[in-house]
């Protein structure tokens, strides 16, 4: 991998990714982008229309007419629109890939990006593959320096340095020259945008940042193609991106591999709620709990893992966001179905018994357990007390197979009546990208139809 270049941070960043090739990456890269994958669009295809008020409003406003598809045979849009639709529809359930040192969810706004510029320019299945890599290895890279203390100010990681990542993403896609991709960078500084607000709100704008960051991804690369030109010191300047996000200097490093430090969600909900609820999961395999006979549950997390929006929130939530946040709810939803489903945000979110139970469960934060881990320690009426601690080395870094079990647990959702045969053809599509084989003609016939 070549060393970048001295200059503005723009330029060596965009350099540095330009050069990117997905078949000249280590083998844990490639196994991490296939991982990504079909993880990714297990996930868009499980929407139910039916249950999808807020996806039917996304694309009402998002109509431009293109040769881009969307997900799930819902028709053809220009390719902005279509990853701004198909975006939203990966992070609909609130289960994304993650990257866990910055907390940005890359799949859902690369992917989306990638594969509407794909249909654009008919790209080849290997350049499909470089962009990924620039996506899944350009946006930690940004927000490694600063997402603590953007994340403190109340902004998004996600849909803040998301555009970035998708508009390099795509400038490599369009084969635009060194000097183009930094203008695209630049652009995408300035339509970066997203607040947390929506978690402690419960209020339903963190789907739109998703979509919103995804077609800015697309059109920074469309505009810098056809000649708009960006601020060359966009990243570092005074007035740059880092300074007015986090007042400070972005760090670059170029050092090491980001895609196989990816880690997936196996339950739909906040990231930081996934290790209570496998904890509690394994406390009760292991002893017969009844939740009508739980006094109290009590969660130590990593501070500032609970201190995140919406995590420590108890019900009632007037709409699903509320509750896809919430740790109380998520674990309620726990010990009365033995783990959180979909269902229990889309149509049980104002439920009595879910939300009384929540009230037992309490949320502390914990300087002496580490990120993305737990303790749990529930005590009955009758006075036992079982405690549980959940921390892994690597929590939810998973390899191939066990992503093709979550993949194939959650495809079970899916609203197709063949959904068992279309995931086959799903994880046949994709399972040779470790080996830079993607089968983009096979992949648009499971994606892109019903």
């Amino acid at each position: 991998m070549a060393e970048p270049q001295a200059g503005p941070l723009a330029a060596q960043l965009s350099a540095w990714a330009l050069q990117l090739r997905f078949d000249r990456t280590p083998r844990a890269v490639q196994q991490a982008i296939a991982n990504c994958l079909l993880y990714n669009l297990t996930m868009a295809l499980a929407v139910d229309e039916a249950h999808d008020p807020l996806g039917r409003a996304l694309r009402g406003i998002a109509d431009a007419a293109g040769p881009a598809r969307l997900f799930g045979g819902r028709g053809t849009r220009g390719a902005a629109d279509a990853a701004f639709i198909n975006a939203s529809l990966i992070t609909a359930r609130g289960q994304n890939d993650t990257h866990p040192e910055v907390v940005t969810h890359i799949g859902c706004v690369v992917i989306p990006a990638v594969l509407a510029v794909a249909d654009l320019v008919h790209a080849t299945a290997d350049r499909v593959l470089d962009a990924l890599v620039v996506g899944y290895e350009t946006i930690p890279r940004v927000a490694q320096q600063l997402a603590a203390e953007t994340t403190r100010r109340g902004f998004r990681a996600s849909s803040l340095y998301g555009s970035l990542g998708a508009a390099l993403a795509c400038s490599a896609l369009l084969g635009l020259n060194a000097t183009q991709t930094r203008n695209a960078l630049s652009i995408a500084t300035n339509l970066a945008s997203g607040l947390l607000q929506t978690w402690t709100d419960g209020s339903q704008e963190w789907r739109l940042q998703i979509a919103k960051t995804s077609r800015d991804g697309v059109h920074a690369a469309l505009l810098a193609r056809d000649g708009v030109a960006g601020a060359e010191f966009c990243l570092e300047g005074r007035s740059g991106f880092g300074a007015a996000y986090a007042g400070q200097t972005p760090v670059l490093d170029f050092d090491g591999w980001c895609a196989p430090e990816m880690v997936f969600k196996p339950y739909p909900g906040c990231a930081f709620n996934q290790a209570p609820v496998q904890a509690l999961r394994d406390l009760m395999a292991a002893a017969a709990v009844d939740a009508a006979a739980v006094e109290r549950l009590e969660i130590r997390m990593n501070p500032a893992d609970a201190g995140y929006p919406g995590v420590a929130l108890h019900g009632p939530f007037e709409s699903p966001s509320g509750a896809i946040m919430s740790a109380p709810f998520m674990l309620a939803a726990t010990l009365l179905h033995g783990m959180p489903r979909i269902a229990h945000f889309e149509s049980q979110q104002q439920r009595a018994d879910l939300h009384l139970l929540s009230q037992r469960i309490q949320v502390h934060p914990s300087p002496a357990v580490r990120p993305w881990t737990c303790e749990l320690e529930l005590r009955t009426y009758a006075g036992e007390v079982h405690r549980q601690v959940f921390s892994p080395s690597t929590p939810f870094r998973l390899d191939w197979k066990q992503t093709l079990t979550l993949a194939a647990d959650v495809a079970k959702e899916w609203p197709s009546n063949q959904s068992a045969g279309k995931f086959q053809h799903l994880v046949a599509s994709t399972e040779g990208v470790e080996s830079g084989r993607l089968d983009l003609a096979g992949l648009g016939r499971v994606v892109y139809t019903t």
